[in-house]
């Protein structure tokens, strides 16, 4: 009973056990499934505000530069700048109380001003800079360029105070050699700006703001509590994304940070959300997420207890069956219980092992075993030999053919029959068959000296086997060698049967002499025999010469001890596996699994059919894997040109050495994968990036443009530039400036 109740609650506490764990782990991975969800949530809208922001701070960006823009190519301002005349008119007076009005009705403008060639002509200041401030800008205007607008611009006012402005400008200055005709100038206050682009509802905890390069804050919403730190705002510009978000714990309580770069504006614009509050949903349901845990927990104890009992019943009853088999009552009262049964069921099945090994030899090996009692023609005969003293030797027979069960012995009871004709007057031939479709068969002389002559006993056997070859009743025979030593009569039997086995590697030859196979090479066969086999899986021009790749194996394994030839043959179709990709999974049972399939096979027809089975098998596994290979290299050979496209030594030969591959298969594969050929690739990657540099690259000239693309002539990037785009790069760029600022 005590070992019952043990074994009752060793079932309980395990089932408990795992499932109290299983609902732990479902409930964590929920948590923070849940709160992963949350969390992407916070982001995707502080996201879609940044968004706006960024959309709205480029439309104020916008105005303000048309406002330059209709400044500077207003007649009378432009008059007034190539003149310096500032005498009053109406005309001027237009003009400048339109400047007037733009600063009056766009509060967050605070300053503008008109410059002549050589000097300020006029200006309006909401907030006065100083002297050496007005004379910076104004040499800042005479040498930057219409794509420098705008500015960020630390400067002092009239009084000495620093501060930050945001100028935008317009001076017709496209290229750095273009010539300067004056500019007009406004300056926008970022502190006023700010109230425009951020709006805060009461109680919103979220805080929005936008940094420069540097990470200084140029403007923000209204900050509650402590200002941006700036280990946050340092890891926000040293970040190598262009948007993400990420939860920083820094002095006070962790935030959860979102943030977006602009590459046009260079300036980062973040959200900063205190962490707690993007998680409140996770915190609101963690009681009943607790709840509900301790609920599912009770629940599998419940159903623990009763699968506990259940299982106990079943698995009692199986402890007596052992103790029944077993007849050991002790060991499973002493030892654990678990550990005695299980080494009680091992002994168990040895036994059963043994006594099956025992109950299939005992007809055969009682036959062998009684060579002098007299012949019986029942079931299990007795077996009698002819001449006292005489010689005998041992004859193992299997049909090789595909039949019925009482087809395979017909076919085995004439082979027999044929055999004691042959030998008629010759030998005494006791047989014994004991299985359908085989037969244990005893020549011995029937007088001393009957079989001396050696020639004449073969011709018989090799006359035998040329009868039972014929397609419908072809037999296989193993010959022992003879001898007058009735001791040996089990090993000839071995010598026999062993002898059969050569026949599966025999195309031509279906009778095998124990005599014949003293001679064989025992040593491994050469693993550069099995190589012309694994050539022909591997490459696919080679696909149809499978079936000679394999017979010649079969007949270079004819040289060799049947056991060497069989593990050479198991070697190679474990070697097919690995190579058809599967060596993470094929562990040495594999290779026993081969062996012993190949040991069981009888004829060379069906040894010759499962190899180029094998084959086959492992060159569709081969293609198979070889399509997704083909997409791979054709995907690196494509980011391998993208990455490489300014190196002008960058060449289909070369790529495909780097690849390991012939330049023609990979011409194959990039053409499939692009539509187009490696060379017309190659030019539309470097006429690509091309147009990027004319654009963004303003100081750089074409010959220059042409050299970091990878080309070594300018003249034939022009040509290229040319034939694809129908303009000169030169033109190209005039062409995209004028429509970028006109």
């Amino acid at each position: 009973m005590g070992k019952r109740k043990r074994l009752y609650t060793r079932f309980f506490i395990s089932l408990t056990t795992i499932s109290v764990c299983c609902i732990l782990v479902l409930a964590v991975v929920i948590f923070f499934w849940y709160r992963n969800i949350s969390i992407a949530n916070v982001n995707k809208a502080n996201r879609s505000v940044l968004l706006n922001t960024e959309t709205v701070y480029n439309n104020y960006k916008d105005i303000v530069q048309n406002y330059t823009m209709d400044f500077y190519a207003n007649p009378n301002i432009n008059a007034l700048m190539l003149s310096g005349d500032t005498s009053w008119s109406d005309q001027l007076y237009s003009a400048l109380s339109q400047i007037k009005g733009a600063l009056v009705v766009n509060q967050y403008l605070e300053n503008a001003y008109i410059f002549g060639i050589n000097e300020p002509v006029a200006m309006f200041e909401n907030t006065p800079l100083s002297p050496e401030s007005k004379l910076q800008l104004e040499e800042r205007m005479q040498g930057s360029r219409i794509v420098e607008s705008p500015f960020l611009w630390d400067t002092n006012m009239n009084n000495g105070t620093p501060v930050k402005l945001m100028t935008f400008f317009y001076n017709d200055r496209a290229f750095a050699d273009s010539e300067y005709y004056g500019a007009v100038a406004l300056t926008v206050n970022l502190s006023k700006l700010q109230n425009n682009l951020f709006t805060q509802a009461a109680g919103e905890t979220t805080r929005y703001a936008v940094l420069d390069t540097q990470g200084i804050v140029l403007m923000h919403s209204a900050l509650s509590g402590e200002p941006l730190e700036s280990g946050m705002l340092e890891q926000i510009v040293n970040d190598s994304k262009e948007q993400g978000s990420f939860v920083y714990r820094g002095a006070g309580e962790p935030r959860l940070v979102t943030f977006i770069y602009s590459l046009q504006d260079k300036l980062w614009f973040i959200s900063d959300t205190p962490y707690k509050d993007s998680i409140r949903d996770i915190s609101s349901a963690r009681n009943l997420m607790i709840t509900l845990c301790l609920a599912l927990i009770a629940a599998a104890a419940i159903v623990s207890g009763l699968i506990s009992r259940r299982m106990y019943q079943p698995i009692g009853r199986l402890f007596g069956n052992i103790i029944h088999l077993s007849g050991n009552v002790e060991a499973l009262k002493t030892g654990s219980d678990f550990a005695a049964a299980s080494q009680e069921l091992e002994l168990i099945g040895a036994r059963l092992n043994q006594l099956k090994k025992e109950s299939d030899d005992s007809a055969l090996m009682r036959w062998l075993l009684s060579p002098r009692r007299a012949p019986d023609e029942s079931v299990n005969p007795n077996m009698s030999l002819g001449a006292a003293g005489g010689s005998y030797c041992v004859c193992v027979l299997a049909v090789l053919e595909e039949a019925p069960a009482a087809t395979l012995q017909q076919i085995c009871s004439a082979a027999v029959s044929q055999i004691r004709t042959e030998f008629s007057g010759l030998a005494a031939v006791q047989a014994f068959q004991p299985h359908e479709g085989s037969a244990v068969l005893i020549l011995s002389e029937l007088h001393s000296g009957s079989l001396e002559d050696y020639a004449l006993y073969r011709a018989n056997w090799e006359a035998l086997a040329a009868r039972l070859t014929q397609p419908g009743a072809r037999c296989a025979f193993g010959i022992s060698g003879l001898t007058d030593d009735l001791s040996l009569l089990k090993p000839k039997y071995n010598e026999a049967a062993n002898g059969l086995q050569y026949a599966k590697f025999q195309e031509q030859r279906s009778i095998i002499f124990a005599d014949d196979t003293i001679h064989l090479n025992s040593s491994p066969v050469p693993d550069s025999t099995l190589e012309p086999v694994l050539q022909a899986v591997r490459l696919p021009e080679q696909r149809s010469h499978i079936p000679q790749a394999v017979e010649r194996l079969l007949a270079v394994a004819t040289s060799y001890r049947i056991e060497q030839a069989t593990i050479a043959v198991s070697r190679l179709a474990l070697e097919l596996e690995r190579t058809a990709g599967l060596g993470s999974d094929i562990r040495h049972s594999g290779f026993l699994d081969h062996y012993q399939v190949i040991w069981q096979i009888q004829s060379y027809e069906k040894l010759r059919r499962w190899l180029e089975e094998c084959c086959h098998t492992a060159t569709g596994r081969i293609d198979g894997m070889s399509a997704v290979q083909t997409r791979s290299i054709a995907a690196e050979a494509v980011c391998y040109i993208r990455e490489n496209y300014h190196d002008a030594g960058l060449s289909l030969n070369s790529l495909a050495a780097k690849l390991s591959l012939s330049p023609a298969y990979l011409s194959r594969l990039i053409a499939d994968e692009v539509d187009c050929s490696f060379p017309d690739f190659v030019n539309l990657i470097r006429l690509e990036q091309a147009q990027l540099l004319l654009v963004n690259e303003l100081g750089l000239d074409i010959r220059e443009i042409a050299g970091k693309v990878g080309y070594n002539s300018s003249t034939y990037f022009t040509t290229q530039f040319k034939k694809r785009y129908g303009v000169t790069p030169s033109k190209w760029r005039m062409s995209h400036i004028l429509q970028s600022h006109g």
